[in-house]
């Protein structure tokens, strides 16, 4: 059933025409920013839960991010983000600001880079964080690879916490409107991976992963996240 209901989906995507290059990773940045003047409406819902001695304990988060390419470098994108678990309601979580600037061209380097600098913080800027990527990725035919170190700085109190985590990501485009792809999500302490579907192009496009733990003792049992982005 799940088979036929993935051959639909497929089927559906390829017949539907869209415009543009879309992102094809859900936890994963590739090498791309916004040309300038552009902006963009992305919806993203994600999905986790773990088993506790309480019962099954599941989390929505919400994030509503507008974004607009200052140049053909530089974007800059704001986010808006709403947390719910099923012992409690829906409640506003906080923001985010990011920006990305991308170093030179495609193909300059065996990995393209892009720099990534994202400030999060809640209503009451109580709870700072501060997060640094280094975005590289390249592109082989249909091919694309992407890898994300981060490290994020917290602030509380006095005292300075840094974490450092990573996403990657392998993709292959099946169709000008679809890839397939693999990507993983991990830190010290635990490892995520699973698939991840893209389909669409510049002004209209969605993603969807599925994330799985690869370790024992990891802090959920699963991750779903649904982005949608809509051209403006």
């Amino acid at each position: 059933m799940t088979l036929k209901l993935l051959s639909l989906l497929i089927i559906t995507c390829l017949a539907i025409q869209l415009n543009g290059d879309g992102r094809r990773y859900v936890w994963t940045y590739e090498y791309q920013t916004l040309p300038s003047g552009d902006a963009e409406l992305e919806s993203y819902t994600g999905f986790s839960h773990i088993d506790t001695d309480g019962g099954r304990l599941a989390t929505t988060s919400l994030q509503y991010e507008y974004e607009i390419g200052m140049n053909d470098r530089f974007d800059v994108g704001i986010y808006q983000i709403f947390n719910q678990t099923s012992r409690a309601p829906l409640e506003y979580d906080g923001f985010k600001i990011r920006m990305r600037y991308r170093l030179g061209e495609k193909g300059q380097w065996p990995m393209d880079p892009l720099l990534y600098l994202e400030y999060k913080d809640n209503a009451a800027f109580e709870r700072s964080v501060l997060e640094t990527k280094l975005i590289l990725a390249r592109d082989f035919d249909r091919f694309n690879i992407a890898l994300n170190p981060i490290l994020e700085l917290e602030f509380a109190a006095a005292e300075t916490e840094f974490n450092f985590e990573y996403t990657a990501g392998l993709s292959f485009r099946l169709h000008p409107l679809l890839s397939l792809g693999l990507e993983t999500k991990g830190s010290t302490e635990e490892f995520y991976w699973g698939p991840t579907l893209s389909h669409g192009q510049d002004h209209l496009w969605f993603a969807i992963g599925l994330l799985t733990p690869g370790t024992s003792g990891s802090s959920v049992d699963r991750r779903i996240r649904f982005i949608l982005g809509v051209g403006l």
